[in-house]
């Protein structure tokens, strides 16, 4: 699929809106309990560029399929501009113990595969952030993101803006968000999950989400 083919997807999608909420959803109870076996799992996210900073991330997919392979909870553009690494997605797509032992998260997995690319967890405890920044710069991206929020995650507890504006989704239900815009969080409480499901820009993709819209 050549760069004109997936600015048409992608156009089409953006058109729907800044954010499209799907019919997939998840049980946030059975998953926060799932999760405690893996609570000493987590690890600093993108801690090669900053390193003071609570948030944290769990790999649902690796390079190998270990959940402490976590080099790819590194800026890919940061890695590749300072640390001359050559890091793409499609190279970390083996599910983990994480993507084995929690049914709730791998449905979202399976429903996307083969056509993704990193899929992990973060945390973004008290004080964590993440600075304004746009994600897949530039005409026709080969990939997107799907957000998926849970635990702390009401207006109180912390601050996403899109584009300059708040956007709160709905707890437990995965959207489709035109990261190209700017968008940043902060959080005021520990325990906000979030997770980021990296897929590719495609047909495929593109009538999974447009058939299960719920806007």
């Amino acid at each position: 699929m050549n760069k004109t083919e997936r600015a048409l997807i992608w156009n089409t999608l953006c058109n729907m809106g800044d954010t499209i909420k799907l019919k997939w959803k998840i049980n946030e109870h059975e998953v926060l309990e799932q999760l405690e076996q893996f609570k000493d799992n987590w690890c600093p996210y993108n801690v090669k560029k900053d390193a003071n900073n609570n948030r944290w991330g769990l790999p649902i997919t690796s390079h190998s399929g270990d959940v402490m392979d976590n080099y790819h909870l590194n800026s890919f553009g940061y890695m590749q501009k300072y640390h001359d690494v050559e890091m793409k997605e499609e190279n970390f797509t083996t599910p983990t113990e994480v993507y084995n032992k929690i049914p709730e998260l791998a449905k979202l997995v399976d429903a996307f595969s083969p056509d993704i690319g990193r899929v992990h967890l973060l945390r973004v405890d008290q004080g964590g952030f993440f600075p304004p920044h746009r994600d897949f710069p530039g005409v026709g991206p080969e990939w997107m993101r799907l957000l998926l929020v849970f635990g702390k995650c009401k207006p109180e507890n912390f601050v996403h803006m899109l584009d300059g504006k708040p956007m709160y989704p709905d707890p437990g239900y995965l959207y489709f968000v035109n990261f190209q815009k700017d968008h940043s969080v902060f959080s005021f409480s520990d325990g906000l999950y979030a997770l980021i499901l990296t897929c590719k820009v495609n047909d495929r993709v593109h009538d999974l989400i447009i058939n299960n819209s719920m806007n």
